[in-house]
């Protein structure tokens, strides 16, 4: 089936290749989420996966670990794509099979397993995914819109209280940080707030951006985005970037229980070096005393410039002109070449999770931080205990920046430090240190052993994992691009007897209720809603 669809490929061009092509797209899609459902169906039925399921780490956890793995995409991103293959398979088969045929893209599928999700009878699912596979086979190409309309008129023809009614817009409200990945070391968010909450969070962010003195270079619109930073920290003000020693908005905001750690060099949070000398201005001609008068006052009324160079101000004020002088003046070389500058020069720094940022900005984030110096150990010995010292600590959560196993993106702060070779077997040294995230330590302790997840970890940071099929996937320390020093090699690690699977008397945290046991009682509440309605 599938060659045949690349077959009919042959000799197309223009919109005709585009169709063809987007057609064995959608079909090889479908048979890689056919895939992740035939993995979760052998896990299923493999032996003890009952018991498994009352665990905290799961038989769909360590299914979507192995699919993240595969995929080098984060868990939650491959829990949601198994959720998707799993509902496909086991309630749609007609239009699983459509999906097959190259017919209808996965995001179709994600709104029809999506919209589809309430309906419980049998007789009724087998008549909505009929009904779903005629139209989607025999109708023209739907868009997301039109396919929900579609769906949700089935689903009231088949079930009626299976319809999303009570899926309106206030329960979506949400707000979404999503790190920008073009290096700017920029972030946008995206809230859906009450109206009264978000004229309450617009007249606090205006507030705050008014408490610094007019001599702050930022513009408005600058301070207002720092202030909602400002109330990321808990605190009552902005700091105020006007540098001068009698500034009436007072001293910068306290320190507050909000940590966010960023790996820089010494270098780029070294002080600013002095700027050149301005040269001698030539001696003003002779003027009468009511020139001298004018030009006196004009020279007050002049705004300061902005030196774009110094790393303070290039962040702050109003754009610079592009160019210095006109563009039919300019050589193709002046056009290209940067403003040079110390900004250019500074070595860029990361956020603990593997996020860029440069440094300009990780200039301004050590405005009232307190500075940690991180220590490689060398060729030190290893500590003589189960918990690493915090020097040693937080050398493997700045040369790890993430959870090391692959594919997740947790920052290490929120990471377990896991010995490679279990303690007491294998000792407490940079070489036998990684981070893990709670769910893949639980992973590799609990479903480890010669038949799952095992980990060998080189004297340099890397990581070989070893998947339950034999596959291999390696993963680098985080911080090798930027700081290749923190990855230097340390002490070869020296085992002492036999490790075993886990260390006695470990048990795996528990559930109350099984993973399927939630999702149905979350589907009869909300049958509930909508009968009731």
């Amino acid at each position: 089936m599938f060659d045949s669809l690349v077959a009919t490929t042959a000799d197309t061009s223009g919109a005709g290749a585009v169709e063809a092509w987007q057609r064995v797209e959608s079909a090889a899609c479908a048979r890689r989420v056919a895939a992740m459902a035939g993995m979760f169906q052998a896990a299923h039925a493999a032996d003890g996966s009952g018991e498994r399921d009352l665990w905290c780490t799961d038989t769909w956890d360590a299914v979507a670990a192995h699919i993240g793995a595969a995929q080098r995409i984060t868990h939650h991103a491959a829990s949601n794509q198994l959720l998707i293959a799993v509902a496909l398979h086991e309630r749609f088969p007609l239009v699983a099979a459509v999906f097959a045929e190259g017919l209808i893209t996965y995001q179709l599928v994600k709104t029809v397993v999506q919209r589809g999700a309430l309906v419980v009878d049998l007789d009724a699912l087998h008549e909505l995914d009929r009904l779903l596979a005629e139209a989607l086979s025999n109708r023209e190409p739907m868009s997301v819109a039109t396919l929900e309309k579609t769906v949700d008129a089935f689903v009231a023809q088949v079930d009626p209280q299976a319809v999303h009614r009570t899926e309106t817009r206030a329960r979506g409200r949400s707000v979404d940080v999503g790190d920008d990945d073009d290096g700017s070391g920029m972030a946008t968010v995206f809230a859906t707030l009450f109206a009264h909450d978000a004229k309450a969070f617009d007249a606090r962010i205006d507030a705050l951006a008014e408490t610094v003195c007019p001599a702050d270079p930022r513009t408005k619109d600058q301070r207002r985005a720092d202030a909602i930073g400002a109330l990321a920290h808990g605190n009552d003000r902005l700091a105020c970037l006007c540098e001068s020693p009698d500034c009436p908005a007072g001293e910068n905001p306290r320190s507050t229980g909000v940590v966010v750690c960023v790996i820089t060099s010494a270098d780029t949070l070294d002080e600013r070096p002095t700027p050149p000398p301005t040269p001698p201005s030539p001696a003003p001609p002779p003027t009468t005393p009511d020139t001298e008068d004018v030009e006196q006052s004009a020279d007050v009324n002049e705004p300061a410039t902005v030196d774009s160079s110094n790393e303070c101000t290039a962040l702050d004020g109003e754009p610079p002109a592009m160019f210095a002088k006109p563009l039919h003046e300019l050589t193709l070389t002046e056009a290209l070449t940067p403003t040079p500058g110390r900004v250019a020069s500074l070595r860029p720094a990361a956020l603990m999770g593997g996020q860029f940022l440069p440094g300009a900005i990780a200039c301004r984030s050590a405005v009232g931080a307190t500075i940690t110096r991180i220590v490689h150990p060398g060729q030190a010995p290893p500590e003589p205990r189960y918990r690493p010292s915090k020097k040693l600590a937080d050398f493997v959560r700045c040369r790890d920046l993430t959870c090391r196993f692959p594919g997740c993106k947790a920052p290490a702060t929120n990471c377990d430090v896991d010995h490679t070779i279990p303690w007491p077997y294998g000792p407490t040294a940079a070489s036998n240190l990684k981070c893990l995230c709670r769910r893949h330590h639980l992973l590799k302790t609990f479903w480890g052993g010669q038949s799952g997840w095992r980990d060998v970890q080189l004297d340099d940071g890397t990581i070989v994992w070893t998947a339950p099929d034999g596959r291999q996937y390696i993963t680098t320390p985080g911080s090798r691009l930027l700081f290749p020093e923190l990855s230097e090699p340390t002490k070869t690690v020296q085992t002492s007897g036999v490790p075993v699977s886990h260390p006695a008397g470990l048990t795996m945290p528990r559930r109350k209720t099984t993973r399927a046991q939630d999702r149905a009682s979350r589907i009869q509440r909300e049958r509930e809603l909508n009968e009731a309605r």
